[in-house]
């Protein structure tokens, strides 16, 4: 009983100079907008960790893409929103629309949107997906580069295609999980083909309104991998995942890691040594933790890479009997380490809500969004560089909200322009808790200064 009691005080010191270490970042509240109803059902179509992206900005003009109810059950719409940020003045109202011309009617979880817009202000979307021939649509050219010469709504896009134009013969089914990525002046897609346990990942490229092939990047061996997501930064592409034997979660293991210096053309392990164009689970070098299976590892968790190419990843393994955040990342030199992610929200379970990391594009710092796995908190919390990531404090909370939480990557870093003077901004993509139709999508702005 001593030995818990003094447990207990040594915890409250450590908090509150976790508290001191980070008083100068401070997060506050700018607004909160609702922009439509979740659809109605046990699926949470709107906000899953593996959506890149939700929400994004390009321009000084900020996109959002969810399902909005048509008021029957199981038959939801693609909605598509945009505002003017007005370079970091009050923002303007949402103007939304939907796509009529395609109901969604699938209940299941896998099947989000994903929403990307390329460097000539195309606007890419995929959606619809779980082990199912490929859907996605794309705008006329250039609606994002001169957002106020064309006037919103859906007479702006094309129809939903079942293949990339250009990009051949494919393979585009069983599709799930796809995803767009800016690569600098490149604009990239990625997609699992195969199912869960059995899978193979495949990168394409866009240019000049066409798309080509990159190729099969990762391939699984009667397993599969599910990446916590890609990212482009300082010239290089970054991948992280886990390895899943079969369709059970708890057959989740390792963590991988790859970059690729030619925008996933070939591949490099963590040491640098070259693993050609595809990475396979016997590649050498590619686990730069090894993990068990039945360890509590989840997949598709959160993954950034920050302004000095530090790679940063967020998953969850059973420590000491309990199943506890961590955050496992690699430092200029190629070193990677593993350190608990210190939050009040709770115990976490199994295959609880998934969270998100955000490097700050300046210092480096790092911010953890997180869901509470029982109950239905969000709370963002900062880590600074100088601790080595180990200062973990709560700097905002809010309530009411099940979701898996994602942010405006875009806007964070500051390249879709639209951010705040002296600060920046991070804005989360949130559902709202509640029964239909009180459960709303939401858009909720944070201030974050330091």
């Amino acid at each position: 009983m001593l030995i818990n009691r003094a447990r207990t005080r040594l915890l409250a010191l450590a908090v509150a100079l976790m508290s001191a270490v980070n008083c100068e970042v401070r997060v506050s509240h700018l607004r909160t907008t609702t922009l439509g109803t979740d659809p109605e059902g046990s699926a949470r179509l709107n906000g899953m960790s593996f959506q890149q992206d939700a929400l994004t900005t390009f321009n000084g003009w900020q996109y959002v893409a969810y399902y909005e109810s048509t008021g029957t059950y199981n038959s939801q719409n693609v909605a598509l929103g945009r505002r003017n940020l007005n370079g970091g003045q009050t923002p303007s109202a949402w103007e939304i629309f939907r796509f009529t011309d395609y109901v969604q009617k699938t209940q299941d979880s896998h099947n989000t949107i994903s929403l990307g817009i390329s460097g000539d202000g195309n606007i890419h979307l995929s959606y619809d997906h779980h082990d199912v021939p490929l859907n996605y649509r794309v705008s006329r050219q250039g609606i994002a580069a001169d957002p106020e010469a064309h006037v919103w709504g859906a007479d702006l896009f094309g129809s939903t295609l079942h293949s990339l134009p250009g990009a051949g013969a494919g393979p585009w089914s069983p599709v799930t999980y796809p995803r767009f990525e800016r690569a600098g002046e490149e604009f990239l897609f990625e997609m699992r083909i195969g199912a869960s346990g059995s899978g193979d990942s495949y990168l394409y490229q866009y240019t000049s309104g066409s798309w080509s092939q990159i190729g099969k990047y990762l391939q699984g061996r009667d397993n599969n991998a599910y990446i916590n997501g890609i990212d482009y930064a300082n010239g290089s592409l970054h991948a992280t995942w886990t390895w899943r034997e079969t369709p059970d979660v708890v057959t989740n293991h390792d963590l991988g890691y790859a970059y690729s210096e030619d925008l996933g053309h070939t591949w490099k392990n963590s040491a640098g040594a070259n693993l050609g164009p595809t990475i396979q689970p016997s590649s050498p070098g590619i686990h730069v933790f090894n993990i068990p299976q039945n360890s509590g590892i989840l997949n598709q968790e959160g993954q950034t890479v920050d302004n000095a190419g530090r790679v940063h990843v967020l998953n969850r393994e059973t420590v000491s009997g309990v199943l506890t955040w961590l955050h496992y990342w690699r430092d200029e030199e190629g070193t990677w380490t593993r350190n608990p992610v210190w939050h009040s929200l709770g115990q976490l379970t199994q295959t609880g809500r998934r969270g998100k990391l955000a490097a700050h594009p300046t210092t480096g710092d790092l911010f953890a969004i997180l869901a509470a796995n029982e109950g239905n908190e969000v709370g963002v919390y900062v880590s600074t560089r100088g601790s080595g990531y180990t200062d973990w404090t709560e700097a905002w909370r809010g309530g009411s909200f099940d979701i898996e939480p994602l942010f405006d990557q875009h806007l964070w870093s500051g390249e879709g322009g639209g951010g705040i003077e002296g600060g920046q901004v991070l804005s989360l993509f949130l559902n709202t808790a509640g029964g239909y139709p009180n459960r709303k999508v939401t858009v909720v702005d944070l201030d974050v200064q330091g």
